[in-house]
């Protein structure tokens, strides 16, 4: 018995170590917080910012058209990277018929045509004396199933040299895209994957993809992502937002947001003035943006008399069938 009163103190030191140990650790835990600003959560974030409560910075922008393009609905634009000739432009279709890439001047002349087997093209690229062409064969009329998607490689005579799905997903069909664009510093392309909404950059001679990230999910941002555009270890990707209880063009704001390739975080966001043209894709050449409107927006109306031009499909954009420039104010 003469133990007791020693077995009593170690269970109370015990005891209270163990208290102790818990308040610590409760005050670590409510500790956890980062530097933030009244109003916000834990990691200093509030809605309409990105990480730690960064806000994302904004710009507007204004735009201007050049030309019209061939006959068609043009929906995937780059720049002549081989010669720097001019534009290349390729059409979408919904007949299931061939569609056409065109290669364009900077002045609107037409000076070479390519004839591929993508379908509804919505996203394009030019290099290495080849037009390689994302598909979204699911907006075909009559498609069949799975639709044709996938990125397609045709030659300057209209060869096809590869049709290759859109890597992680099923082997017949990886899904489609909205967008291409070429990294001529690394000689890659990148694509945005649908499927996965990311984008990936991907050596188009092995397939093999070195880096990938997700698109933006930010509030007021991803409504409506389409093309994209490298320029100099960033990539601009069109976006714009339709006002509620509209269902046209006046009532849809364009517009575009910066990416760094390095991090994947947004590191800035264009709104386009009102009254300006309706993008689908956008280029990048020597700093300046350009665009092009397919004039077959999702959902909007096709029956406005004043959108129509000669030899075009129906359009329901007031700058279906433009190419323009776009300059950041």
């Amino acid at each position: 018995m003469r133990n007791l009163p020693r077995r009593r103190e170690l269970l109370g030191a015990g005891m209270g170590l163990c208290a102790s140990l818990g308040a610590s650790a409760a005050a670590a835990q409510s500790s956890e917080t980062a530097p933030r600003e009244p109003g916000t959560d834990a990691l200093g974030r509030r809605l309409g910012t990105g990480p730690r409560g960064r806000q994302i910075p904004k710009r507007t922008a204004k735009t201007t058209k050049l030309f019209l393009t061939p006959p068609g609905w043009p929906n995937a634009i780059d720049i002549d990277h081989d010669q720097k000739r001019g534009f290349w432009v390729q059409e979408q279709r919904h007949d299931n018929k061939k569609e056409a890439a065109w290669l364009i001047d900077w002045n609107g002349k037409l000076l070479h045509t390519v004839i591929t087997n993508s379908k509804n093209t919505s996203g394009m690229c030019f290099a290495d004396g080849y037009v390689w062409s994302g598909a979204n064969g699911a907006s075909e009329i009559d498609h069949p199933t799975p639709p044709i998607n996938g990125i397609f490689q045709t030659d300057m005579n209209g060869k096809q040299i590869s049709h290759r799905q859109i890597p992680f997903g099923p082997k017949e069909d990886g899904g489609a895209t909205h967008g291409m664009t070429w990294q001529a510093d690394a000689g890659k392309m990148w694509i945005e994957a649908n499927r996965l909404d990311a984008l990936i950059g991907i050596d188009p001679k092995t397939w093999d993809v070195d880096y990938m990230f997700p698109t933006t999910r930010a509030a007021g941002l991803s409504q409506r992502l389409h093309g994209i555009a490298y320029d100099d270890g960033f990539v601009w990707q069109v976006t714009g937002h339709q006002k509620e209880g509209t269902s046209s063009y006046e009532g849809y704001t364009p517009g575009l947001i910066k990416y760094s390739i390095k991090t994947g975080q947004v590191v800035q966001a264009v709104e386009f003035m009102p009254g300006s043209c309706d993008i689908h894709d956008v280029a990048v050449y020597n700093g300046q943006l350009y665009g092009v409107d397919a004039g077959e927006h999702p959902g909007w109306s096709i029956d406005n008399p004043a959108y129509q031009h000669p030899g075009f499909p129906p359009l329901n954009s007031p700058s279906g069938g433009y190419v323009f420039r776009i300059d950041l104010i």
